[in-house]
């Protein structure tokens, strides 16, 4: 397992070293130009299966989120909760991965088998996605997600160090390449899924639905079998060591004993460190590299609530991004991909922070140790989700008030050329091809109305008698063989988690649709809809539709003509846009040579474009560098040679941990605004960085040890 940390090295050259503790890199840089061996054969092979097993995960994360508020139908709070348990154990895992590597099957051997724990997991999920039960559905994709994260976790941590190990200890250079392009590999597999994925999802319709999780999930799983196949090719190419013994075991064996030992000899002779207690019994090279590792480890602590913050790119900056425009140029981007912007700022950052921005801060006086640049990062991720409040807050404007307990909204669309006056709760007049909404109208209180129009065909006031059962009702005139129609239905103003419009139908035509037909009324846009009438009484020319989901832009409306045909001019356009909520009405009548559509809107477009949450990404990637890229390096500087796995362990650890605060958080949480909970999320990050610098300044840095060590 102490190979593990290998992975560090690719990073040992990319991030600079504005501080003191240069002397690791520089000596092997002595090294470089030495070796003139070729490039393992069996390198192209792990790269390959890097990036496909990196492309098949995040295919699978990238849309995780949507997957469980569309198809399972969880909640927000639910689905955020659920993604963030399934980060936990793709994080925690990783330290058992390494365990079972290093102290019993071997790097190889690990990564073929928890590949086939990750295979199986993929293809759960995805025959769990095909499933048409919602609870058959949500029992066998949580079961698939489980097993995923067991396998990815066991994956992470062994790809990596195996790579590594290819190499003879004096191919430096060559050693550098391989993890530039496994870094490479990562980030190109992130680019390419994040594009991909989301297509597949929203572009495809299979099973009967607008969209086809099962491709989506369908080619992660596919992908996770081929990187069996393609990793077991490379077999007689690689050099496979054995398992050398798990350094986690001496640490803790000796942490313990030096626990117990203090306890029972608390009267006895004092020592300088509770772990000198362990001398008797344990080397004293292994209680001095785990004091550094205890050092380190006591930087770790605010480390899981950068995590916290960093792995809601996943979840809740998603679910904002559908409720955001995100029309460009004729096309749609989608809210699982607008993280596509990450990875691409990733690959220009790091070579632009390298020459550039730190050699300039160098020059200033600023940011000269790695936990300096780490607060600094910090920092930046908490500006990063105080501007995704800001952002969150405007989103917020646009969203409908739900009506207070015991009460309801009646939403009143006059589709007629008529004037009405109405009478009931409240005396109000709605103008022809108008709607008004009534709001805090009793739930249980049965109300008469008495609806008059005027200055059209009708002349007889209707009467009816009904209770608002729901939060949301919906009374659609028209105007029937000179009479008023009413129907009362069951209204809803919420946003599709795809950020796509919802649209119903209330029409009155001169087509009469009867019982021995099916005719459809056709809407011809960026996607052809064919909409059945289902609230009506047939034989009749007055109904209703249910909503139905669509892709945004304009659409040509067309009439029946008969049950298999449509119109050949289409009685009007109508727009739909990202978010929205509409009701189509529509009126005609020969009789009078009237042909009209009118557009009424029951919740809100989504206007703030989803390109403003590129600043937000901006922020946080940038902080990323700083924080999670010069951590790594730190980590790899400061920790012993001997428990370097041990960090790496950790450091996957502290992103379980900092995903567990997020459920614990979201299930205590009293805020019911999630601007709220955002701007929540800065402030205990700038607490947590106010932290972190306070334990930095009393960082002993590795060469002070060592000096210290000598001393002794």
């Amino acid at each position: 397992m102490s190979r593990v940390l290998s992975f560090f090295r690719q990073l040992s050259h990319l991030s600079p070293k504005g501080y003191e503790n240069e002397a690791p890199y520089k000596a092997e840089e002595k090294d470089v130009g030495e070796s003139s061996r070729k490039i393992p054969r069996g390198i192209p092979y792990i790269l390959g299966t890097e990036f496909v097993e990196r492309f098949s995960f995040y295919c699978f994360q990238g849309i995780l989120t949507l997957y469980l508020t569309q198809e399972l139908k969880f909640s927000d709070r639910w689905a955020t909760s659920t993604f963030h348990a399934f980060m936990v154990l793709a994080y925690i895992s990783p330290v058992f991965g390494a365990m079972l590597a290093d102290g019993c099957l071997g790097l190889f051997w690990t990564i073929f088998y928890v590949s086939i724990l990750f295979a199986v997991g993929n293809s759960i999920v995805a025959i769990g996605a095909m499933l048409m039960s919602v609870r058959n559905m949500t029992f066998v994709s949580l079961s698939g997600l489980l097993i995923v994260a067991l396998g990815t976790g066991g994956i992470k941590p062994c790809v990596s160090a195996f790579g590594g190990n290819q190499y003879e200890k004096d191919q430096v250079k060559e050693r550098h390449m391989f993890f530039s392009l496994f870094f490479f590999a990562i980030n190109i597999g992130s680019i390419l899924s994040t594009i991909i994925s989301p297509e597949l999802r929203a572009s495809v319709h299979c099973f009967g639905k607008r969209t086809c999780y099962p491709l989506a999930f369908g080619l992660p799983a596919l992908l996770s079998i081929i990187v069996i196949t393609l990793f077991m090719c490379g077999k007689p190419l690689y050099k496979i060591r054995p398992a050398e013994g798990s350094a986690f075991v001496s640490v803790f064996r000796c942490i313990f004993y030096a626990l117990a030992q203090k306890f029972k000899n608390k009267e006895k002779e004092k020592r300088d460190h509770w772990l000198e207690y362990a001398d008797d019994k344990f080397d004293r090279k292994l209680i001095f590299d785990i004091k550094s590792f205890l050092q380190v480890m006591w930087i770790y602590i605010p480390l899981p609530i950068y995590w916290l913050l960093y792995e809601q790119q996943g979840s809740t900056w998603i679910l904002q991004a559908a409720e955001m425009d995100g029309r460009v140029l004729g096309y749609n981007i989608k809210p699982d991909q607008m993280q596509i912007a990450n990875p691409i700022l990733i690959i220009i950052f790091i070579p632009l922070f390298n020459s550039l921005i730190y050699p300039w801060l160098l020059k200033c006086g600023l940011c000269r140790t790695p936990l300096q640049r780490m607060a600094i990062g910090g920092v930046l991720v908490a500006i990063a989700f105080v501007m995704t409040g800001f952002i969150q807050m405007e989103i917020e404007k646009e969203l409908p008030d739900l009506p207070a307990r015991g009460f309801s909204e009646l939403t009143i669309i006059n589709n007629s050329p008529c004037n009405l006056d109405m009478k009931g709760v409240m005396n109000n007049s709605v103008m022809a091809f108008k709607a008004i909404v009534l709001k805090d109208i009793p739930s249980d209180a049965e109300i008469e109305w008495e609806i008059s129009p005027s200055e059209c065909s009708a002349t007889n006031a209707t009467h009816r008698k009904f209770s608002l059962p729901t939060q949301f009702m919906c009374m659609m005139v028209a105007l029937a063989n000179d009479t008023i129609d009413i129907q009362i239905v069951a209204d809803s103003k919420i946003k599709e988690k795809t950020g796509e419009p919802r649209v119903r139908l209330h029409f009155s035509t001169d087509f009469v649709f009867t019982d021995k037909e099916n005719a459809s009324i056709l809407l011809r846009g960026p996607e052809k809809y064919f909409v059945f009438p289902d609230s009506i009484t047939r034989p009749s020319r007055v109904g209703s539709t249910d909503y139905c989901v669509m892709k945004p832009g304009l659409y040509e409306i067309y009439l029946p003509f008969n049950e298999t045909a449509h119109q050949e001019t289409s009685i009007g356009i109508a727009e739909f846009k990202n978010g929205g909520s509409y009701v189509v009405g529509i009126h005609q009548n020969s009789t009078y040579n009237v042909s009209k559509i009118t557009l009424f809107i029951t919740a809100l477009y989504n206007s703030v474009h989803i390109l403003y949450q590129l600043p937000q990404i901006i922020a946080l990637t940038a902080g990323e560098i700083l924080f999670e890229v010069t951590g790594l390096d730190f980590s790899y500087c400061e920790s012993p040679e001997s428990l370097k796995s041990m960090v790496q362990g950790m450091w996957f650890f502290s992103n379980g941990i900092g995903n567990a605060l997020f459920i614990i958080i979201q299930g205590i949480s009293p805020m019911k605004k999630r601007s709220h909970e955002f701007f929540m999320y800065a402030v205990i990050m700038t607490i947590s960085m106010f932290l972190f610098a306070i334990l930095g300044h009393y960082f002993t840095y590795v060469d002070d040890r060592m000096d210290e060590k000598q001393v002794e």
